[in-house]
């Protein structure tokens, strides 16, 4: 089967519709002002596979963790707490393979709150720790993520606990809808930093549950419309859900084992609430093997042509392993034709997390694990 689908080409975009009215991207621009993470620029890489610039907006040390997921946790419980949704003393509960579990924990720790955090048995030791660290209680279970979903969620129920979930489901859409609001002004960002020059033309984003995937799309959306930037959904072959539903033009779950070295993005099952978004103004979907993300990240961890050295996990480096693949796989030639991938291209990746499972970096640096 294909490890790719394609929605339309480049000159054939509708408008699309994005998930946030005009006010809700404004109120994030007027009440939400974290510190910006950077955009780098890579010439050399970009000269050397055939494309005029490669962008990556590098979340590796976003509001001093090292991924993208607090900046929709803070924008969520600030917006909570605000409406006096939650109070001091109140209980977080949220679902993790390492970094939204470790953002809930912080936001919890500056807000003098309280987090349960349920993770895989599968989870790396390191993720653990660090959400641990943060002062939240660590609930192990049996299952994958999708299961620590629903286990977090019952428990919720059970106890009057306030779950702070980036995916969302039937009944239970308010928080991942904030959260993913506060995913925009990672957008907001780079449009600052990549002018005067244009918007990219390409844009490639890691989908996971689908919460950074639709604030992605949902802004393009809103702000260029039909001529919007090519985008390009990310996954692992063996947790691959969004392509699976776009395949199917409805939501479809996985049943997993979903075993691959990107865990952040390791869900069988789409956002209820992100899958509207995506599946109807995305352009293409690409799966990608463990072998090329772990590639992207030692490339990016060794430049070459004086681009930057940026750190990046499994995850973060899998919008860049992408792109690589469809430049250099003939295979995926449908997609890099029907993008306009070509020596005039400037293109937009994010690395959604830095080294979160130190020792699996390392391993990865000195070519000492294979998929």
């Amino acid at each position: 089967m294909n490890r790719y689908l394609l929605k339309r080409s480049a000159p054939s975009r509708p408008p699309g519709s994005g998930l946030f009215e005009a006010d809700e991207y404004q109120r994030v621009k007027d009440s939400f002002h974290p510190p910006p993470t950077a955009l780098w620029h890579l010439p050399g890489l970009a000269s050397s596979t055939g494309v005029a610039d490669i962008l990556v907006k590098d979340e590796s040390a976003r509001m001093g963790l090292n991924a993208f997921k607090i900046l929709g946790v803070s924008y969520a419980v600030g917006r909570l707490l605000s409406d006096k949704r939650i109070i001091k003393g109140s209980v977080l509960v949220c679902a993790t393979t390492g970094n939204h579990g470790r953002a809930v924990a912080r936001a919890a720790r500056e807000h003098e709150l309280e987090a349960k955090v349920y993770v895989p048995a599968r989870t790396a030791a390191a993720r653990i720790k660090a959400i641990e660290e943060e002062g939240a209680s660590v609930v192990t279970i049996g299952g994958n993520y999708d299961d620590a979903v629903r286990l977090a969620a019952e428990d919720a129920r059970r106890h009057g606990w306030t779950i702070i979930s980036d995916t969302a489901w039937p009944g239970y859409e308010e928080v991942p809808r904030l959260i993913m609001a506060g995913y925009t002004k990672l957008m907001d960002e780079a449009e600052l930093q990549w002018a005067p020059e244009p918007p990219p033309d390409v844009v490639l984003v890691q989908a996971g549950v689908g919460g950074l995937t639709c604030a992605v799309v949902s802004w393009l959306c809103h702000r260029f419309g039909a001529q919007r930037p090519f985008t390009i959904v990310c996954e692992p072959t063996s947790a691959a859900c969004y392509l699976e539903s776009a395949r199917a033009g409805r939501p479809v779950s996985l049943q997993g084992p979903f075993n691959t070295v990107m865990s952040g993005l390791s869900s069988g099952e789409v956002s209820s609430i992100a899958w509207p978004t995506i599946g109807g103004a995305a352009d293409a979907f690409v799966a990608i093997d463990d072998e090329p993300s772990m590639q992207a990240m030692r490339e990016l961890a060794h430049p070459t042509d004086g681009d930057p050295a940026i750190v990046a996990g499994a995850s973060g480096a899998c919008g860049l392993a992408v792109l690589l693949e469809i430049l250099r796989d003939e295979k995926l030639r449908p997609v890099r034709e029907a993008s306009g991938l070509s020596s005039l291209s400037r293109v937009l990746v994010i690395n959604t997390e830095g080294a979160t499972d130190p020792e699996f970096y390392a391993r990865v640096m000195e070519g000492k694990f294979a998929s």
